[in-house]
Parts: structure tokens; C-alpha cells; sequence
């Protein structure tokens, strides 16, 4: 049988609530790893992003004609994802379109109700699923797909990562990212796969449970190809978390030292603040491989939430965490999550004090998303606490939950309350919590940050 070169067209859709202002920090790794892969294979490969792109993708689909659009989409890009489907449907019915990503991984089948443009969705790591459909295997011979109304056995994860290919990065034009916002050439690398912890708010649907890990040989390789052929100068890890695995993490550590790659690349990469997982030995051994930046994902300064959220850390850990970082030099990212169940102005008020004595050098304070079918999105659903199930609405930062006492608005006030104070402590010396009760009190506020933020720009 003879393969036929396909014209593939794969896209990143912008935010639903997109600013054409805010560049995305960068490309979209699915689509990378996807289209490499069809090069290798023949295919003519182009990648449209959305939220870069200057023109339209009515101009592209007439440029370049595609036999098979893909479109990866979040929760947070399901309202594009829709207008674009809409947009190739009308522009030829005959185009394959193949949706995948987290949001249809975690909605499986109804994703061919929500997209009702799309002709196959993709559930869980999609790559070699989109291969075998790009080479023409029968549909009902595809695991890991949903088509035609019918969802087909899961495709198992892939245990060895070997596969993962050298990142093509003409495909996309890295000029137009904004990387760290350093002036740094930045771009991310994904050395493992799956998360073994289970956080209730977190979606899981593409890598699961399960960890894998590519070969540290192969990750050197690809810092090497990134910084030789494209001038990167920071990478950062995109793993859900770099340092669960003591041996694996110190063979890169010493094989980055070793190769003389801390020299001119600097990095990033999220780290968990469990004792047994971090010490001084192994923050004193990334400092000397030019690691800069760490993220801890500390979520909230109350142990009690911590504990419902299933977060499997406790305070003690992430105060002794922060201070071995900064002891050794390496700048800290503190995330943090308000809104889960139980949350109330008494927690609030810990994870603020939590923040003044660990001081992380950056700060994220968002309000937790409900994304689809994660146990926290069931368990509010189910005690009324979800005010909006609309995805098409949904963006980052946005708030769309209440607890048991705490409403939206006074919700979206400590987050604000959170996000500004990290900056300007003072803020945190007022009587907030008195403030957020008050409805009067809290728009005023609100609107006395605005104008503050608009002084000093």
C-alpha cells in the first residue's frame, strides 16, 4: 500500500478571552511534537497560532489548502477552537478535522457534542494517535480516538519516551513569544510525563498518574540542539515535577555541568517542596548548573486545606523549602490557589502570612478553575458552589466558584488582594478582611488599585 504525503495544518487557538496585546510565553509543545513527527514521515506540516499570527485563517486554509486540520484546545480555548472548526467546515467540508488536548481528553466523547465541526477527538497523549490517522488506519483501528458518535478503547501511555524527536522549531517562528520576558531566547523542554499525586483540582486527562521519564542523554541532546540551532539561552522544564526522581535529576544536573551547558543557558523548572524530594545538596548542585529560577506549587497556607485538596505537603515543608532556596541563591516562584472547599477568610488570611515569611522572589495568585471532570469540579457541582459551567467564558484568573462563606466577588477580592500585595506589602497591613465583607468597602478598594496601578505606569 502507498502512503500518501498529506498536507497537515495544526493550530493553537487563542485564549477565549484573547488580548492580541499579551504574546503567549510559548508555542504550543503538542503541536511541535506532532508536527515533527509528520515531517519525519513526509508530510508537509504547517502550524497556525492564533495568538501570534497576523493573518487570518481564512487566508491560510486558501494558501495552503490542508487534507487534515488539528487543533489542540484547553478550557480556556474552547470558544476559538469552535470558531475556527466553524471557519474550515465553511471554508471546505471535505477538510479532516481532528480536535485533541486536555479539555477533549477530559470530556472524551461529549467533545463530538461541544465540537460539533470536529470529525475525530483525541483523548490522552495524541501523537501517535494523529499519526495513525494522518496514515490512513482504519478509524475503528485507532485507540485513544472518539468519531462518529462511537469512543474507542484508550490508548495506553507510552512507557518508553525514546520517540520524543529533536524539536523543529521552524515550524513556528520563536521571535514571536515572550519566553521569560527577560530579553532571554527562551523555550521549554518536557523531560517526563504523568504526575503521581492527586490534587483535586488539577486535570490529568493527557499524561495521568503514571511517570515516565526520557533518558537524561536524550534531554542534553535536546538543550544542545536548541541552544546550537536556534540560540536558546534559557530553558525551561515543563514537567509537573523536575525533582521527583533524586538519581534521574542529578545525571542532568551533572551531565548539564558536564557539557559546559550552565555556561550560556540558564533555566527554570518546577520543583515539589516535599522533604524527602529537596535538600541543600540538590539546590547547591542545580545553582552550579545555572538553574536561576525554581516554582514551588504552594497553594494555600493553611494545612487543613492543604490536607482536603490532597496536596500531600505540609507548611513546615514549604517554609523549609523556600528557605534552602534562597539560601543557596536560586530565585523562587510561589503559586498559590484561593477557593477550593474550605476556604474562608481565616485561611486566606494564613496563606497571606504564609507569603510574608517565606517572601518567594515571584508570586501567582489565582482562583481555582472547576476544569472538567476533575474532583473538584464534581464536588462543587454537586454542593452548588459552580456559578458557571459555560467554558466558552472560562479564562486564567478568572472566578466562576463561591464556597460555603465565601462569595464570588469576595473571592475575586483576595485574589486581587493576594496578586497586588505580593508586589506592595503594605497592602497586606490593612484591614482587608473587614474591607471584603463590605460590598461598598471592596468595590472601592478595588477601584483605588486600579487607579494606583494606572499612577505608577
Amino acid at each position: 500500500m502507498i502512503k500518501l504525503t498529506k498536507r497537515i495544518l495544526l493550530i493553537n487557538p487563542p485564549q477565549n478571552k484573547h488580548d492580541p496585546k499579551v504574546k503567549p510565553m510559548y508555542p504550543s509543545g503538542a503541536l511541535l511534537l506532532i508536527g515533527t513527527m509528520c515531517k519525519e514521515q513526509g508530510h508537509s506540516v504547517k502550524i497556525f497560532d492564533g495568538a501570534v499570527e497576523n493573518t487570518s485563517l481564512f487566508e491560510v486554509l486558501k494558501e495552503y489548502y490542508p487534507d487534515i486540520v488539528g487543533i489542540t484546545t484547553n478550557t480556556f480555548q474552547t470558544k476559538y477552537t469552535n470558531k475556527y472548526l466553524d471557519v474550515v467546515k465553511s471554508f471546505a467540508p471535505g477538510i479532516l478535522t481532528v480536535i485533541g488536548g486536555p479539555h477533549p481528553s477530559a470530556i472524551k466523547l461529549q467533545s463530538l457534542i461541544d465540537f460539533p465541526n470536529a470529525d475525530i477527538a483525541v483523548m490522552g497523549e495524541g501523537e501517535f494517535s494523529f499519526l495513525d490517522i494522518v496514515n490512513d488506519k482504519q478509524l475503528d483501528e485507532i485507540q485513544g480516538i472518539c468519531y462518529g458518535g462511537k469512543q474507542n478503547a484508550d490508548r495506553p501511555y507510552a512507557i518508553n519516551l525514546n520517540h520524543i524527536p529533536l524539536t523543529d522549531l521552524s515550524l513556528v517562528d520563536i521571535n514571536r513569544y515572550s519566553g521569560m520576558g527577560d530579553g532571554s531566547k527562551s523555550m521549554f523542554i518536557m523531560a517526563s510525563r504523568g504526575c503521581p499525586f492527586q490534587c483535586t483540582y488539577c486535570n490529568k486527562s493527557v499524561f495521568g498518574s503514571k511517570v515516565r521519564f526520557r533518558e537524561p542523554d536524550a534531554i542534553i541532546k535536546e538543550i544542545q540542539w536548541l541552544h546550537e540551532q536556534y540560540g536558546i539561552n534559557h530553558i525551561y522544564f515543563q514537567d509537573d515535577t523536575f525533582n521527583l526522581n533524586r538519581k534521574w535529576i542529578n545525571e542532568i544536573l551533572h551531565l548539564i555541568i558536564d557539557n559546559r551547558l550552565n555556561k550560556n543557558i540558564s533555566y527554570m523548572a518546577p520543583f515539589r517542596a516535599n522533604e524527602n524530594l529537596v535538600d541543600v545538596e540538590l539546590l547547591e548542585l542545580a545553582k552550579k548548573a545555572n538553574f536561576k529560577t525554581i516554582f514551588y506549587g504552594v497553594e494555600s497556607g493553611n494545612q487543613e486545606m492543604l490536607d482536603r485538596m490532597h496536596k500531600g505537603l505540609k507548611i513546615k515543608e514549604i517554609m523549609r523549602a523556600f528557605k534552602l532556596t534562597h539560601d543557596v541563591g536560586i530565585y523562587t516562584v510561589a503559586a498559590f490557589i484561593m477557593g477550593l472547599p474550605g476556604e474562608t477568610t481565616t485561611t486566606i488570611k494564613d496563606t497571606l502570612e504564609l507569603w510574608q515569611r517565606i517572601k518567594p522572589t515571584y508570586s501567582g495568585f489565582t482562583i481555582a478553575t472547576p476544569f472538567p471532570n476533575t474532583p473538584f469540579e464534581k464536588e462543587i457541582t454537586n454542593n452548588g458552589h459552580i456559578l458557571n459551567s459555560n467554558y466558552n467564558e472560562y479564562r486564567c484568573g478568572g472566578s466562576y466558584i463561591q464556597t460555603d462563606e465565601l462569595t464570588k466577588d469576595e473571592l475575586d477580592f483576595y485574589s486581587n488582594v493576594g496578586a497586588y500585595g505580593s508586589n506592595h506589602e503594605w497592602i497586606y497591613k490593612l484591614p482587608i478582611f473587614s474591607v471584603g465583607k463590605n460590598t461598598m468597602l471592596r468595590t472601592m478598594a478595588l477601584l483605588f488599585v486600579d487607579l494606583y496601578k494606572k499612577v505608577k505606569q
